[in-house]
This record gives structure tokens, C-alpha cells and sequence, in this order.
């Protein structure tokens, strides 16, 4: 029997409060960890991001007319990004400050739903070689110091190092593209969503890795790391019977390289397992997790990049093709008619000689005209241009940067060997840069015909319009002095090449072909190729310039662009497959039944000597006002969970109703709790071994009954354990609590914030926590005793 001496209640500094325009869905609010945004998911299907001042950012929805909902968001853990899972099993990534999709993948086919999206960052096992070590960290600290290079100074992995030089950020940024019609390349459309995309490498971030985890409603897992590298999907690690129980809560700590899982089985009221994940690939990993995973993530950038472009290229050469050939289609039918003989030949008569034919003077003077040629003009030099700029822009850049990319991996798979576990070799790794290579030269070749194209199209197109206004004119007026000018800067000769050369028969159309949806290896073997795939492209491009028959499809660019992305799909597979084998589920802990719209939380707290104490907090089946917390003891050796110890405790809190439970921090837990009509924000201390602590923990077998809940009386309740006072008002009454902890990127700045949802879930208010200096901490601290 104890009690304590609570005092005054702390009235919480209100930061903001908005009335929304729609109603929302209580559990989609989630607070931003670095920045001050919430993202509040409607009823009507959007997520919507305020700031502070109540000022709207941007809000996401699925398609006008689509059945989708959006079922569960989740912030990055540094706050860069919002992940939004939507009912037809698509996460997708947007930005802090805008709509538009960083990234999207599918978490299955015939998903009915997701029902959990986790974020967390965890150390990789760098993080503890650096902690360990002596010496300075960086080369800016080596060169920092004195000229002093010995090796008991200079304490750093040189291979690691020499990996981690960012070479990126010399490179010139990528150009944004225009759109083609689609949505889910948008991204590359602005600089405030296409820069984000390809930012260098950190090397501050190479200690951790990002790991989401995604629940869906059949009971599937599925893990990606660094935004979108996805490392596959599991079954559901919890079976009744033959039906799977599905992921409602994730939680973990940054040290521990174990996930924790709270899965519930089907059903109104149905049982809740603990279920320990453990990512042996983050435990175990080499030093390159992060450089891989994140250098992988923006390969698969690049190509989306590259597969852009190659269409955009597509796109503008058809524009050059398709108006001429309208015009050239009808004159060359009436000319094969007249004298068997086609346009080309008609107009290279016409340079030659002076002379026109009476067929082609009528097609130029009544058809074609100045306003056809104008339009002829524009469609031919506009798309060259485009497609020149496309090029030297934007395809021969983003080539580079996948080269710089491949050749770190090329750098690691070669100084670790093929039995280090990186799910690649480097002569995988040369294949793709051969074909990268390939690509590079395909593009050279591109740009300097579309340069030699418009040089000659230039001097047609002059030539052109001036026989159209020579034929034009009344034939009895003789020939003025601008005439003579004009006819005089144009060159002849380039126009009888363009004549020759380009007119019907570009040698661009050879690399621009309609996609097929054919493999490469359906029109090229890759295995019968003797020697290089470069070295097999320059000399069918050799025989493709002297007009000799030649192989085609490797000079197409769209065969080469899904050739490239079919190797890389090879390698990413590899990789995911490595570190999906190091994925380990554990066994399942019961901890018996709890309604389906129930509240609950999860906190993972590091004890030192890979010892973690997990604590879960939830309301059993069967009643609205007692709290259970059951402790999970877990021991990590080796990257594997095993759960040392578990005990429980419950409370009643009188009559009133719990709306919601936020474990705040190690020692904590606030609870919204309603009684007799108003809604009081409790403080509680619950940690183990606590003498402030209401909670007494016994030792717990999995199934065994809980122990009688200890029942404390409404008015002790509130007196004692109201600590902080939101409401500022009776009319405001609150139904939802969303907690943002202390940014570690903040430095002394206070950061911890308490959304609140008001009950008609239209009003929300933003308050801040009081200062950590001054906050009592509840370890170890027994203020008074008072009978229970």
C-alpha cells in the first residue's frame, strides 16, 4: 500500500489548434518527428498535413471515383517522409512539403487491406565497430589533428572509407523531365521532389538502416529498407487453426536489431500474440548494409529516371516523324501515279536544276503552303531539339551516376568475395555496367546525329520555304535582289544530303522502335555473345552506318533500357533474397483477448548488454477501465531473441472509460480517461521495480490467468493522477492522444509535443510538454503513501 503527492496540475502550453474541414479518422494521426506537421487522415479518404498555424501543406487521395481508403500512415523516422498504405495493398511515399510520390511499391497481389505500417531506424553493427574504436572517426579529423599518420592515430577501416567518399555531390543534379501522361513519374517533374530523390550518400548514415515494416489483413509481413528497397513479404508468424492472425502494432529501439510484433486473430474479440522479429541482417552486416541498401534504392531511382526518358524520347521523336509524313504520304501517291518516282527524288530534281514538277509546284504552292511549312518547321526542329536536350540533359547524366553507383558495388562484391553474404558478384556487376556502357554509347551516337539532323533539316527547311515563295509569286515578275539573297545563303549541298539521307529514312529510327513487351534475351542471347556486349553493339552499329544489315534490336534504345532494368531487377532480387534468409520469427506469446477497436501501446526501452525490456500496455477483453501491462524481458545474442522473463500487472481506474494509452516514455504511461462526462489527462507511473509504481508485476506463463486487477476510486484517481490539465474548456473533449517524443536532432530545443483529438473528431489542439529539465522523473522517486 503507497501512495503519492501529485500536486497542482500543469496546465500544458497549447502550441495550436485547428478545426478541420472534414471529419477524421482518429487512428490516422501521426505527428512528425523532426518538423512541426501533422498528418490527420479524413473519413472521406485523404491525408491531409497542417503546420503549426493551422496552415494546410498538401493532402493526398486516391483517384477521383476509386474505392481505395487510406488505412494507416506513418512519418520516416527523420521526418523526410510520409509513408500512406492504401486499401489495395500500395504504400506510397510522399514528401514533407509535397503530394507528389518519392516512391511507391505493392505489398502483394489481392490485398485486402493493411492494417499496421511501422517505420523505425536501427544501428547496423558499424555503429558498434566505431563505438568501440580508438581513434579519430573521420579524415577530416586525421587531417584536422597534426602530420602525425600512424596507425595509432588514424583508427579508421580504409576499404570501408574509401566506400563511403562522396563523390556524388560533385556531379552535376539532374534535370527535371516534362510529363507524359504518367502520374507516377510526376516526381521528376519539379526540383523540390526530384532533388530529395537523388541526394548523395550521407556517411553519417551509414551506421543505420530504415526498416518499414507493413501488416496486411491477411496476415502477411512484408519488410523494405532505405524508402523502398523491398526485401519481401512472409506468412503470417501467428496461425489459429488455418486462419492467420494479422499485425495491429510494431515497435523497437534503435540498439536492438529484434522488431517487436503485437498480432491479433480474427475476430470481434480475439487474442493478442507477442511476436519477436528479428533482422539478423542488420545485426550481422558487413559495414555496407546502408551504402547497398541506399545506393540500390537510388539505382532503382535512376532507372525509373532512364525509362522516362527513353519514353519522352519516343514521345518527340514521333512528333518529328508523323506531321511530315502526313504531308508526304498524299504528293508521293500522286507522284508514283504520274512517273513512278517519289518526293525525294522530285524535290532533289528541284535543287538540282531549278526546275518543279507541275504535281509538286500544286502540292507546294496549294498544300503545303507557308502555314504547312510552318508547322513542319516547328515539329521537326522542336522534337530534334527536345530529343537533344533529353540526352545531353538527362540520359548521358543519370548513365553517369548509375555508373559511379555500380562501381561501388563493383568496389565492395570485389574486397569482400562472393561467400560474404551480398547476394552479388562483380562479374554480375560488370554485366550491368557493360550494358550501362552500352547505353552510353547508343546516346552518344543519338546526339550527334540529332546535331548533324537539324543541321541539315535547318538548310532543307530554308530551301523549302523559299521555293515556296518563289512558286508562289506571279512567274512574270522578275526575280528581285532578296531573292537572289536568299537562294544564296542557302546550302545546297546539305539539303540534297538531308534529301538523301533523312528525309524518309532517318538513321535515328533505327534506335527509336514502339515498346514491345518481349525480354531482351527473346531477340539477343546475352549467353552466345562472344566477348563484350559493348564490343558486339559498336560493330553493328559500325555496319548500321554503312547501311549493311545488322542486328536491330541492340540498337534500339527501349531493348537496351529494359535489358539494363531486367539485370538490375536480378540483382536487387539477389540481395533481398540474402537478407530475407536472415529474417527469424519468433515464438508467439499469447497475451490474452482484446476488443477489435481497442487501444494499446508498445515501448521498447535498451537495459545495456543486449538486454531490452519491452513493456505493452492494453485493455483486455470485457471491459473499458483496466489496464494491463504485461513486461517482456528479451536477451539478444548473435542478432536471435530469446525472452528471458515476463510478468504482468493490471489496474482498474474505477468507473470511468479509457479512450486512449500512450506510453510516454520508460517510466510513464498518459491515459485519456472519461468520467462522469469529462475527460482527464492521467499521468501513471508503471515501470518495474518502481516504488511510485501502482502496477505489481508478477511472473506470467503464456495462457495463465491474469491476477485480479488492483481497483483505485475515480476521485483518488484524479486527484493523484492528473498531472497535466488540455482541455482549457468543457466544450472541448478529447478521444484520441498521439505523442512526438524528444527529436535527437534538436539539440537542446524541447521538442516533445501531445496532439489531442476532440470527441467530434473535427477539433484537434497541439500542445507542448513540459521541459525535460524540469520534469520529476518517475524512476525511483516515492513521494507520499496513501491507503488503497
Amino acid at each position: 500500500m503507497q501512495h503519492f503527492e501529485m500536486g497542482e496540475p500543469e496546465k500544458l502550453s497549447l502550441l495550436s489548434e485547428k478545426t478541420l474541414p472534414c471529419t477524421a479518422n482518429a487512428p490516422l494521426i501521426k505527428y512528425c518527428p523532426s518538423m512541426d506537421l501533422v498528418a490527420i487522415g479524413s473519413t472521406d479518404n485523404q491525408v491531409l498535413i497542417y503546420r503549426l498555424n493551422g496552415q494546410r501543406v498538401y493532402g493526398a487521395s486516391p483517384r477521383p471515383g476509386s474505392a481505395v481508403r487510406a488505412e494507416s500512415i506513418c512519418w520516416k523516422p527523420n521526418g523526410q517522409l510520409l509513408a500512406i498504405a492504401w486499401s489495395d495493398g500500395w504504400v506510397r511515399l510522399v514528401g514533407a512539403d509535397s503530394s507528389k510520390i518519392v516512391h511507391q511499391f505493392c505489398v502483394g497481389d489481392d490485398i485486402d487491406g493493411i492494417t499496421c505500417i511501422g517505420w523505425a531506424s536501427n544501428f547496423t553493427s558499424s555503429k558498434a565497430i566505431l563505438k568501440d574504436g580508438e581513434g579519430p572517426k573521420s579524415w577530416d579529423e586525421i587531417f584536422g589533428q597534426d602530420d602525425d599518420f600512424s596507425d595509432k592515430k588514424s583508427g579508421l577501416d580504409l576499404p570501408r572509407d574509401l566506400s563511403l567518399i562522396d563523390i556524388e555531390v560533385s556531379m552535376p543534379k539532374l534535370s527535371i523531365l516534362g510529363a507524359s501522361g504518367n502520374s507516377s513519374e510526376e516526381v521528376f517533374s519539379s526540383k523540390s521532389s526530384l532533388d530529395p530523390l537523388f541526394k548523395p550518400f550521407d556517411p553519417k548514415d551509414n551506421d543505420a538502416v530504415h526498416v518499414m515494416v507493413v501488416g496486411t489483413r491477411e496476415g502477411g509481413i512484408h519488410l523494405s529498407i532505405y524508402d523502398s528497397f523491398v526485401i519481401g513479404s512472409f506468412k503470417s508468424p501467428v496461425m489459429i487453426g488455418d486462419q492467420p492472425s494479422y499485425l495491429i502494432h510494431h515497435a523497437s529501439h534503435p540498439e536492438a536489431s529484434t522488431h517487436t510484433l503485437l498480432m491479433k486473430a480474427t475476430g470481434p474479440a480475439s487474442a493478442l500474440y507477442f511476436v519477436p522479429m528479428d533482422l539478423r541482417f542488420v545485426s550481422s552486416s558487413s559495414g555496407y548494409l546502408s551504402l547497398l541498401a541506399s545506393r540500390s534504392t537510388t539505382l532503382q531511382n535512376l532507372l525509373r529516371y532512364i525509362r522516362q526518358v527513353q519514353v519522352l524520347m519516343l514521345e518527340e521523336w514521333k512528333t518529328t516523324q508523323d506531321l511530315p509524313s502526313k504531308f508526304l504520304r498524299n504528293i508521293n501517291e500522286t507522284l508514283e501515279e504520274d512517273g513512278n518516282r517519289n518526293i525525294v527524288q522530285a524535290l532533289y530534281h528541284s535543287v538540282a536544276t531549278g526546275h518543279t514538277f507541275p504535281a509538286v509546284k500544286e502540292w507546294l504552292v496549294d498544300e503545303l503552303a507557308e502555314r504547312g511549312h510552318k508547322r513542319w518547321d516547328k515539329a521537326v526542329a522542336t522534337g530534334l531539339e527536345n530529343i537533344r536536350c533529353l540526352v545531353h540533359e538527362n540520359l548521358l547524366p543519370a548513365l553517369d551516376r548509375c555508373s559511379v553507383i555500380l562501381s561501388r558495388f563493383s568496389g565492395i562484391a570485389r574486397f569482400q568475395g562472393s561467400n560474404d553474404g551480398a547476394g552479388f558478384t562483380s562479374q554480375q556487376i560488370s554485366q550491368i555496367m557493360d550494358t550501362v556502357a552500352c547505353l552510353h554509347l547508343v546516346a552518344s551516337k543519338i546526339l550527334m546525329q540529332v546535331v548533324d539532323e537539324l543541321e541539315l533539316f535547318t538548310a532543307f527547311s530554308a530551301w523549302l520555304r523559299y521555293e515556296i515563295d518563289r512558286l508562289a509569286s506571279d512567274s512574270s515578275n522578275s526575280s528581285n535582289e532578296d531573292a537572289n539573297d536568299k537562294e544564296a545563303s542557302i546550302d545546297h549541298g546539305k539539303v540534297l544530303l538531308y534529301l538523301q539521307t533523312v528525309m524518309l529514312s532517318s538513321p535515328l529510327a533505327a534506335y527509336f522502335v514502339e515498346p514491345r513487351n518481349k525480354m531482351f534475351s527473346d531477340f539477343v542471347d546475352p549467353a552466345r555473345i562472344d566477348g563484350s556486349l559493348f564490343s558486339l553493339l559498336d560493330k553493328e552499329i559500325q555496319k548500321h552506318e554503312k547501311g549493311l544489315p545488322c542486328k536491330e534490336t541492340l540498337l534500339q534504345l527501349d531493348s537496351l533500357c529494359a535489358h539494363l532494368t531486367e539485370q538490375a531487377s536480378a540483382i536487387f532480387h539477389q540481395i533481398a533474397e540474402s537478407e530475407k534468409r536472415n529474417v527469424l520469427f519468433g515464438e508467439p506469446y499469447d497475451l490474452g483477448t482484446v476488443e477489435d477497436e481497442i487501444s494499446l501501446d508498445m515501448r521498447v526501452e535498451s537495459l545495456g548488454n543486449n538486454r531490452f525490456n519491452v513493456s505493452i500496455a492494453l485493455i483486455p477483453s470485457g471491459t473499458t477501465s483496466t489496464i494491463q501491462v504485461v513486461l517482456v524481458g528479451l536477451v539478444i545474442k548473435n542478432g536471435v531473441s530469446n525472452v528471458a522473463s515476463v510478468s504482468t500487472a493490471s489496474i482498474k481506474l474505477g468507473g470511468g472509460q479509457i479512450k486512449d494509452i500512450k506510453l510516454a516514455d520508460a517510466f510513464t504511461m498518459l491515459i485519456l480517461w472519461a468520467s462522469t462526462g469529462t475527460t482527464h489527462l492521467l499521468s501513471v507511473p508503471y515501470q518495474h521495480g518502481n516504488p511510485a509504481s501502482v502496477f505489481i508485476y508478477q511472473p506470467r506463463e503464456a495462457n495463465s490467468k491474469i491476477a485480479k486487477p488492483l481497483v483505485i476510486e475515480d476521485q483518488l484517481i484524479i486527484a493523484k493522477f492528473t498531472k497535466y490539465t488540455i482541455s482549457g474548456s468543457k466544450a472541448f473533449e478529447s478521444m484520441k492522444l498521439e505523442i512526438r517524443e524528444q527529436s535527437s536532432d534538436s539539440g537542446k530545443e524541447d521538442t516533445r509535443r501531445i496532439v489531442v483529438l476532440g470527441e467530434d473528431k473535427s477539433h484537434y489542439k497541439v500542445f507542448k510538454m513540459p521541459d525535460a529539465e524540469k520534469k520529476v522523473k518517475a524512476k525511483g522517486v516515492v513521494e507520499d503513501i496513501f491507503m488503497l
